[in-house]
């Protein structure tokens, strides 16, 4: 379960706005249907909830009442979101640079917005590059996956820090466009070429083909392989599973600024089990034997070395002692001379920073954090004319700034305090001797605003106006500002403006035109009074229609889990919400205990008490919504993806008098069953902590059921495999319990096949709509 989507990853940037799906080419196929419901009056079958007497019922409404068809809620993007995304500025700061669909769709193409004519055009198309058109490799329709990149067409692009120079990848070869626009290929294997890199210079690109780190000259074309290769069972220049999916760390070698050096990662998974991932796709089965590391499980072994590219020779980190430690975020000093990461213990409770010398290898622990629970990796800023950096760090729950001294970490200053958190660091202006970063507001949590503190302290100073959601881009000089910005009730506007001053170009592209027909709402925030005080906020959507005397049914959209928040005030179309509430269903959603978003004073309470905490909270959040005249509290559904399944499963077996029917989407069963660095952080250890995976563990509870459930998963999901669906099957049979299952031979954690993502959607609502009438 990827982490980092409380922050940047709630907004399109990256194409992630609802779901998980990669954007591979699937195949789909007939999805499997169990129905075990045809005969509810068997001895033993789960009760129904209690209606509400026939006189105060509500009446729940056929499809065709809604505005909003199966068909409109799968499409993407959703309305509004058909944004610039990849949004940059080029190093002459004369353009900035970003994909866009010029179709509506998730084809993307590459477009400039030239600033001194204030004009934007297309400057490249997928159409443009020679083997566009090529299937993905299995390595990048995984790479993907663990992105949850869904765009199609130019898909990525990067610029050079130093030149006029962008790679562009596209379908597994590496291609570079000029400052005049000529195209040039670089690179033409039938093995693709994963993770392409620019060095800052624009002279070279590095890359990984065939488990081995290579470079291309981009004048000359000329490649050079830097790594030799090693045994099955291990690359260079990769992260492995864990780091590209929990620790958000895509990449596995980073350049050096001079372009002489690279530190890279050579990863070992000769001794991590395997766990074998069957699907079917066309005529033909596809079996993946998949290097997933569980619970308590041996994790890869990694290592880290200083590649020179004049000499080819391999400088290893050298360290005081061996111990199992997680390498991120991984920082060249301006210089070059010194090489900065930080580590973090396996269970994740003690994080370091790290100098490595790039000439010896030697490496020194500048300081080391701690936390009772789990600690985040930090943001590190280092200045360029300065000795000192940037430092994110947890203070009284909340994550704020710090100045620290480089060559020893010792604290310089503290630049912000309260009862609010740095979500993201924009920009460090040292010429202006300040930072710029997106933070919430103790008065508007929910919101995110653009702010700056001087590098000497003082009070922080907020750059953009509009209530809501701002990601906004500061450039290079601290001049201007790419501003993504919405609301709740306003859809997305993307402008460049001066920084504090007038609109430069506004980039924001035309609305879907049948969005005006579909008679959206906007939903209500709403504040919960959580257990021992604590603040909980969501989101409710009431029936169009409220019939004085009536209630209505409940269906809670969930995800519950870390590293995700999900009621912000941004903009969301909500159709599905829009589709259930135009037929007659109370609609509500609520982020409980840790959920991001809100620091880890907030998150910390789920540790090692998952599957207690968010239901707890979740109950609260329904106990207020059924203080309204118009809510059936006896007919409550609810509804969830990924942690969100494991929500909606949970709540249907440990509150089967509040909860009546679930449908659990990729749900994980069984913490031991998921990956270590997730389950260990939340967790704990398996052995020393197994009470707490005892009591999280579903199949413990299948004899519990008494409402309806339905359970979706993909076969090819490797993400959680259908091992968890498969063990709490397992589980509701023995307790001859009756339940409804949907499998997808070809789909992966999130559907991408229209057809399976349309099924899934139709089948789901209908499933909720035909129990809770």
């Amino acid at each position: 379960m990827h982490k980092a989507q409380g922050l940047a990853g709630v907004l399109a940037l990256a194409g992630v706005l609802s779901g998980c799906g990669g954007a591979g080419e699937p195949w789909p196929k007939r999805p499997l249907l169990n129905e075990m419901t045809k005969d509810r009056a068997a001895e033993g079958a789960p009760k129904a909830a209690a209606p509400a007497a026939d006189a105060t019922r509500g009446t729940i409404l056929g499809p065709e009442k809604s505005a909003i068809s199966f068909e409109q809620m799968v499409k993407m993007p959703e309305p509004g979101w058909n944004i610039p995304r990849q949004v940059k500025a080029s190093p002459d700061g004369k353009l900035v640079t970003y994909l866009a669909s010029e179709s509506g769709d998730m084809t993307m193409s590459l477009f400039a917005f030239d600033l001194p004519s204030r004009t934007s055009k297309v400057i490249l198309r997928a159409s443009d590059l020679p083997g566009s058109s090529k299937p993905l490799s299995r390595e990048e329709e995984l790479r993907r996956e663990r992105q949850r990149q869904k765009t199609m067409g130019i898909v990525a692009y990067q610029w050079a820090e130093k030149a006029p120079v962008m790679l562009v990848p596209s379908s597994g070869d590496v291609f570079v466009r000029s400052a005049a626009g000529a195209i040039t290929r670089l690179t033409e294997t039938k093995e693709p070429e994963l993770d392409p890199q620019i060095c800052a210079t624009g002279e070279r690109v590095a890359f990984v083909r065939s488990d081995d780190l290579w470079v291309v000259d981009v004048a000359t074309r000329k490649e050079t392989r830097l790594t030799t290769g090693g045994p099955p069972g291990t690359t260079r220049g990769q992260s492995d599973f864990l780091g590209q999916e929990e620790l958000d760390e895509p990449h596995g070698f980073f350049w050096s600024p001079g372009c002489d050096k690279i530190a890279y990662l050579e990863v070992d998974e000769r001794e991590v089990p395997e766990h074998p991932v069957l699907g079917y796709r066309g005529d033909k089965p596809d079996l993946m034997m998949q290097k997933y590391p569980a619970p308590g499980d041996k994790n890869p072994k990694v290592r880290a070395g200083i590649v020179d590219l004049k000499t080819k020779k391999t400088t290893w980190l050298k360290w005081p002692a061996e111990a199992e430690r997680y390498m991120v975020r991984f920082h060249w000093a301006p210089d070059g001379n010194a090489l900065y990461l930080q580590t973090l213990d396996r269970l994740q409770k003690r994080l370091a920073l790290v100098r490595v010398d790039a000439k010896s290898g030697e490496t020194k622990e500048l300081f080391a954090e701690t936390s009772p629970t789990w600690i985040e990796p930090a943001t590190f800023e280092p200045l360029e004319k300065s000795p000192r950096f940037v430092w994110t760090r947890d203070i009284g729950g909340h994550t704020h700034l710090e100045l620290r001294d480089v060559a020893t970490g010792a604290p310089i200053k503290q630049l912000t305090s309260g009862e609010w958190d740095v979500q993201l660091v924009s920009r460090v202006d040292e010429e202006g001797g300040r930072v710029f970063f997106i933070a919430d507001d103790k008065d508007a949590p929910l919101d995110r605003q653009l702010y700056s503190v001087n590098l000497d302290g003082g009070e922080k100073k907020r750059w953009t106006e509009e209530p809501g959601v701002h990601y906004a881009g500061v450039d290079r000089g601290a001049k201007t500002v790419t501003d993504i910005h919405s609301a709740k009730d306003r859809p997305p506007k993307v402008v460049i403006r001066e920084l504090g001053g007038a609109v430069i170009g506004d980039l924001t592209l035309p609305m879907d035109p049948v969005f005006a027909s579909l008679h959206v709402r906007t939903p209500e925030i709403l504040t919960v009074d959580g257990p021992g005080g604590v603040k909980l906020y969501g989101t409710l959507l009431p029936p169009r229609v409220i019939e004085p005397g009536k209630k209505y049914p409940v269906i809670v959209m969930v995800y519950g889990g870390p590293g995700v928040q999900t009621v912000l005030n941004m903009w969301s179309p909500y159709l599905q919400w829009q589709h259930l509430a135009d037929r007659g269903f109370v609609v509500y959603q609520l982020d409980n205990r840790g959920t991001a978003g809100r620091g880890q004073a907030f998150a910390a309470p789920l540790y090692k008490n998952a599957g207690n905490v968010e239901l707890e909270d979740q109950i609260a959040g329904l106990d207020a919504v059924a203080k309204r005249p118009y809510v059936d509290a006896s007919r409550v559904g609810i509804i969830g993806h990924s942690y969100g399944g494991y929500m909606a499963a949970l709540a249907l077996l440990k509150a089967p008098d509040r909860f009546h029917v679930g449908v659990a989407g990729s749900l994980v069963t069984d913490w031991r069953l998921y990956d270590s660095a997730y389950s260990e952080r939340y967790l704990g250890s398996p052995t020393a902590d197994a009470k707490a995976y005892e009591a999280a563990d579903l199949t413990k509870l299948a004899g519990n059921l008494r409402g309806k459930l339905f359970l979706l998963h993909a076969l090819m999901d490797e993400n959680v495999h259908f091992q968890n669906t498969a063990e709490l099957i397992d589980a509701l049979v023995a307790a001859n319990k009756r339940f409804d299952l949907l499998v997808f031979p070809g789909e992966r954690h999130g559907y991408r096949a229209p057809a399976a993502k349309l099924y899934a959607t139709q089948r789901s609502i209908e499933y909720l709509v035909d129990n809770l009438r």
